[in-house]
């Protein structure tokens, strides 16, 4: 299968006599997805940006008509690196890259664009567009001799609408440093969807009021390697500007299926519908009964407001996994910060707590938050959380700065103290070593292009604290280096 895939995208690589890269903002540099959020929360741009990745149609428009002069550092540096980028599509070339990375160690916190993957990896990437087609092509070895296709898509366009198939990095929601419901903390998922292709607004007067939005639905399988090996999963979102300043976003996640589990067409749509089922009993009462499938739904918001000539941007996310019945969302983790600017540097501070009580607010039982009693893999992929990186039953508080420089030059710094586990029970997959730990990291890197090559360093230090062992010190480099041919 994985070469009938290679083979099928090589053909189209070859045929797209006319190619520009990627449909979607920051495939290659995730930091462009950050100078989308500066301009709309500059007031420059008027489109949903808590989704990542973000299309260009509608965004593009924008950028052409918008000038840096007057702006401050932080938004012209934005609009520079974006007008570059939106530049080198517009010029309609077949582009490949070439991507080294290597680690010291596994990273075990990831945000959206910090840390390596592997701790040795090269990817071969090409892009390519045709007509209403475009895809990208990824091929990556790890350490080990493993190697994959994630990243890679094929995708049609038409109209304001997009659909796709293959595996992409993925980030719901406003945090800056974590996600609770789809992250890039594990592997993309592998899956079908269908997506809206603008974040701008609609041309429907029936949808004028909502203002810009975007919506995107997923059906997709998990890993073989899991306790109900190939899972299905199915993921959706739709945010919406209503008006200046404030984005909201309703997120929805569901497995199903699976090895030795129902997983027909009837079955999916009981799941979509909120069936529930009883088990192990004769007769059940409603209370009693199980919601079909592992659900986690919720929704977030941003709201951005200018003070001191700059803005100030509040958002949060709540997700609930449980119910006490079909509507009524219990296990509810929370996610809330604050971000601004200061001179050509954004800072935010942002907290979050997967520690939840099961069932209801006045129970003290935790340790169900991404876990499941028959999805005992829980909500995560290849052994990581595909929600939060800190995983469950966690409290933690990032403070973050990311750095713009007038040479293109990017640095980004994290201070992050966490609290992992500390009832020391079902421990999830992000302890290492015992049960419960603080922790106290300190992570960063610095990024810069030169010619053709887009250069990154960074590394982390974390003084770990456990209550049965010794504490101790961990440190990490890694390095990436990435060129356009």
């Amino acid at each position: 299968m994985k070469v009938l895939i290679a083979a099928a995208f090589c053909v189209l690589a070859i045929c797209s006599s006319k190619a520009i890269g990627s449909p979607w903002i920051g495939t290659q540099d995730k930091q462009l997805h950050y100078d989308v959020q500066t301009l709309a929360e500059w007031g420059y741009l008027n489109s949903a940006v808590t989704t990542y990745p973000i299309p260009w149609k509608g965004i593009a428009e924008q950028i052409t008509m918008l000038s840096g002069e007057g702006m401050a550092p932080m938004p012209a540096q934005a609009l520079a690196r974006l007008s570059h980028y939106l530049a080198i599509q517009k010029r309609q070339e077949y582009r490949q890259f070439a991507t080294l990375q290597g680690a010291t160690d596994d990273v075990r916190f990831r945000s959206l664009d910090d840390g390596a993957e592997e701790t040795a990896k090269l990817t071969l990437t090409s892009e390519f567009y045709h007509q209403r087609w475009s895809g990208q092509l990824a091929v990556n070895y790890a350490s080990g001799g493993r190697s994959n296709f994630d990243n890679s898509f094929l995708a049609y366009q038409f109209g304001d609408w997009n659909l796709r198939v293959g595996s992409l990095d993925q980030f719901w929601g406003p945090g800056q440093s974590s996600s609770l419901i789809l992250s890039n903390n594990t592997r993309p998922l592998k899956s079908l969807a269908f997506s809206r292709s603008v974040t701008t607004e609609s041309n429907s007067p029936m949808l004028a009021w909502i203002g810009p939005w975007y919506f995107t639905t997923q059906l997709g399988q998990m890993e073989e390697d899991r306790a109900v090996p190939d899972t299905n999963l199915f993921i959706s979102r739709f945010t919406m500007r209503p008006f200046k300043g404030f984005e909201f976003g309703l997120s929805w996640s569901a497995m199903w299926g699976g090895e030795g589990q129902d997983g027909n067409i009837g079955d999916f749509w009981d799941v979509l519908t909120l069936q529930s089922e009883c088990v192990g009993r004769p007769s059940c009462t409603d209370e009693q009964r199980n919601q079909l499938g592992n659900h986690l739904a919720g929704f977030d918001f941003t709201y951005t407001f200018n003070l001191l000539s700059r803005p100030m941007t509040i958002y949060a996310q709540r997700i609930g996994e449980d119910s006490q019945n079909t509507y009524t969302i219990t296990d509810n983790a929370k996610l809330i910060g604050f971000s601004t600017y200061i001179d050509s540097t954004k800072v935010f501070i942002e907290t979050s707590d997967t520690g939840i009580a099961c069932g209801s607010d006045n129970s003290t039982v935790n340790n169900c938050f991404y876990e499941d009693a028959l999805y005992t893999s829980g909500y995560r992929m290849y052994n990581r959380s595909m929600g939060s990186t800190f995983d469950s039953d966690a409290k933690q508080i990032t403070l973050g700065a990311n750095i713009r420089f007038d040479d293109g030059a990017i640095a980004e710094m994290y201070i992050r103290s966490a609290e992992l586990n500390p009832d020391g029970q079902l421990p999830p997959p992000v302890l290492t070593g015992a049960a419960s730990e603080d922790v106290l990291e300190l992570s960063g890197f610095y990024q810069r292009p030169y010619g053709n090559w887009l250069l990154k360093a960074g590394g982390s230090i974390a003084n770990r604290e456990f209550d049965v062992r010794d504490d101790e010190v961990d440190a990490l480099l890694y390095l990436k280096a990435q060129y356009a041919f």
